[in-house]
């Protein structure tokens, strides 16, 4: 670019209006949301939270009456708990996530880019960052771990302005909110540490302080270890998997330029490193959390050939045509190890960026308003506080249990099992049937258990079981809610103190 040319040249314009344009879809997108079964999942953890009066290392709100361990971290559980507390309906709730999580992410990353790297490679990552639908749905699809990442960055931004027990804390949250992501981040500390002398001790007291104030979530994910299946619960998704064949091309040569650089840009080889600890899960490693190294590293090329073209009039169009390949072109490799699956193991598809998937509307919903408000309701008139409410549609009866209120004999992610067997069917007060089951066994199950007929939709049955004495035993807090109002006060005042210290010195 010439003078002239650079006059009228803003990263920050351009940036800012990817983020626009990235907001602009995502609320055009809110009819569809909730896109995934997850936030059911959150929804219904936190209302078991209220009934709780705290965290509850009980799960008795699914597999009810028996329930089982609860190990998922609960930062984000607690948010969703005091919002419903405060009246916000759940379904709006989930709306709502689903809608700014991403958004808040790619504005953080962003910003902790253009403070620490300059508004050139701020560009580039925000550019990069709109490359891949697949990762864009993953940031929905889970919102702790998109969380704990924004977390992350946060606490990166934090060790770089040497404020230790700020970034600590934050990196603790982390553990507190995911369990992958935060083992992904503070393996990223420890790299970097080992790679830039200038902020080892830092790194290493940030890491391993964070893992000590973790030791109470931590201890009880190994505690609930020997409750998960041998194998595991493998679902679908585990088997597809998107690779961003251009990106991963720049990725693997941004690392030559992460040496060339000064030192801090050694904290992106490192969430590159860390990153391989998802190897056992090859969604998480390409499409996931192991995606934000490829961001960063791609970004960093992109933005080094521009600086040895810059002085050149070839500089113009090597953005036009980096911007049109990232954002519209953007192939990927889909690789299906699914044995079962009929399509190609193996193929190449075209236009899957972020941007091309939002314009079109891609993405399928499990969001069936009519439906699901309609057996919500039905479900609140025939049933109370703690009856039991089963679903044969293990997905549906989640949602429907979130939204109305009422414990589940069912579970949505069922690697960890009940405590022992029991019969849903004998144990719930209301039981939902879809229209895909089959007819001849709904008529014996609603022989069988005496089901009286309640109310249908377009998609469910739902059935009254006037014989159950079950309820769902719910279980005291292991944390009550003003213990953890504490804690987050403390936190928050050592948080402010340590920025009003470091302005003093």
């Amino acid at each position: 670019m010439n003078e002239r040319e650079v006059r009228y040249f803003s990263w920050d314009f351009f940036s800012r209006l990817i983020i626009l344009s990235f907001s602009t879809l995502q609320v055009i997108r809110w009819p569809i949301f909730p896109q995934f079964m997850d936030t059911y999942y959150h929804i219904h953890t936190a209302w078991g939270f209220l009934q709780a009066g705290g965290y509850s290392g009980w799960d008795f709100w699914q597999y009810a009456p028996v329930g089982r361990i609860h190990i998922y971290p609960p930062v984000f559980h607690l948010i969703l708990a005091l919002l419903l507390k405060i009246g916000i309906s759940p379904v709006i709730l989930a709306k709502l996530f689903e809608t700014i999580a991403p958004v808040v992410f790619l504005i953080v990353l962003w910003r902790f880019i253009r403070k620490y790297f300059g508004s050139s490679l701020a560009f580039f990552v925000a550019l990069v960052f709109s490359s891949s639908f697949s990762y864009y749905l993953f940031l929905i699809d889970h919102l702790p771990s998109t969380m704990a990442l924004t977390f992350g960055i946060l606490s990166l931004g934090e060790l770089f302005e040497r404020r230790v027990l700020n970034s600590l804390l934050l990196l603790a949250l982390c553990f507190y909110t995911h369990i992958g992501a935060a083992y992904y981040i503070a393996l990223s500390f420890i790299i970097f540490g080992l790679l830039n002398n200038e902020y080892r001790k830092e790194s290493f007291i940030c890491a391993l302080s964070a893992m000590a104030l973790s030791l109470p979530v931590i201890f009880k994910q190994l505690s609930g270890l020997r409750y998960i299946s041998t194998l595991g619960y493998k679902m679908p998704e585990i088997n597809v998997f998107w690779i961003k064949i251009f990106d991963y091309i720049f990725a693997l040569s941004g690392i030559i330029f992460v040496f060339r650089n000064e030192k801090k840009f050694r904290i992106f080889f490192g969430l590159f490193l860390a990153s391989f600890i998802f190897l056992v899960y090859p969604r998480r490693l390409f499409s996931g959390e192991g995606y934000l190294a490829v961001i960063l590293l791609a970004a960093l090329f992109l933005y080094s050939v521009y600086n040895r073209l810059k002085s050149r009039n070839i500089a113009v169009f090597f953005l036009l045509l980096v911007s049109i390949l990232v954002l519209f072109i953007s192939p990927s490799l889909v690789i299906n190890n699914d044995l079962e699956e009929v399509k190609a193991k193996c193929r190449v598809d075209f236009f899957t960026s972020a941007f091309t998937g939002m314009l079109s509307a891609k993405g399928s919903s499990v969001w069936f308003p009519r439906e699901y408000l309609s057996a919500a309701a039905l479900i609140k008139e025939n049933s109370g506080q703690k009856d039991i409410f089963y679903s044969t549609l293990r997905f549906a009866g989640v949602a429907v249990a979130g939204i109305s209120g009422r414990a589940t004999a069912d579970a949505l992610f069922p690697e960890i099992g009940p405590l022992y067997p029991f019969d849903p069917f004998l144990n719930s007060k209301i039981i939902m049937f879809t229209r895909d089951d089959d007819a001849g066994l709904v008529s014996q199950l609603v022989s069988k258990y005496n089901l009286a007929k309640i109310g249908e939709n377009k998609m469910f049955i739902l059935y009254k079981n006037t014989s159950c004495g079950a309820r769902a035993l719910f279980r005291r807090a292991s944390v009550p809610f003003w213990l953890i109002g504490f804690i987050c006060l403390i936190a928050g005042v050592s948080f402010l103190a340590q920025n009003k210290l470091k302005k003093f010195i």
